[in-house]
């Protein structure tokens, strides 16, 4: 394994670095991101290292979760800046807060893209989404990653 402590990070012009009481802050186009508790994480490098190159990323260009809803019924209600209503085959509507820092777009009933500049907050986010209707392995329906394919079992045998 190549160790990523030799490796060179490139960081554009366009970011802007702040330490100050043991906090990190990076702004950059798409927005700011936070690190505290600088000091304890320093005795990780590996780890203090990956959570810098993910904020690089982040703060420049943004990283997208794509989700795509598969099943008769499945799809997307309705599509507010704070509120997206699902309907998911309950007998009520699903109705999920959105976080501030999370962007999302519904092009077609059927597929929902999120966008953050924080990796782990948006991954947190889709779980939450997914964990509502998670694939269905006999049927392949529920709430899946764009592209995402799902290997059927087969049902019962005689």
């Amino acid at each position: 394994m190549k160790n990523i402590l030799k490796t060179q990070l490139q960081l554009p012009a366009n970011l802007r670095f702040f330490v100050k009481n043991n906090t990190l802050t990076i702004k950059g186009s798409e927005g700011s991101f936070t690190l505290r508790n600088i000091n304890s994480l320093k005795q990780n490098k590996t780890l203090f290292y990956r959570l810098i190159q993910q904020a690089v990323v982040g703060v420049n260009f943004g990283y997208i979760n794509r989700l795509s809803f598969v099943g008769v019924g499945y799809r997307v209600e309705s599509l507010t800046d704070k509120v997206i209503i699902l309907k998911l085959g309950f007998s009520h509507l699903i109705s999920i807060k959105i976080p501030a820092s999370i962007k999302v777009y519904s092009p077609k009933k059927s597929t929902l893209i999120l966008k953050s500049f924080d990796l782990q907050k948006l991954n947190l986010f889709t779980e939450r989404i997914r964990s509502y209707r998670f694939p269905d392995v006999y049927k392949g329906k529920g709430i899946l990653f764009k592209n995402e394919i799902i290997r059927l079992k087969s049902g019962k045998n005689k």
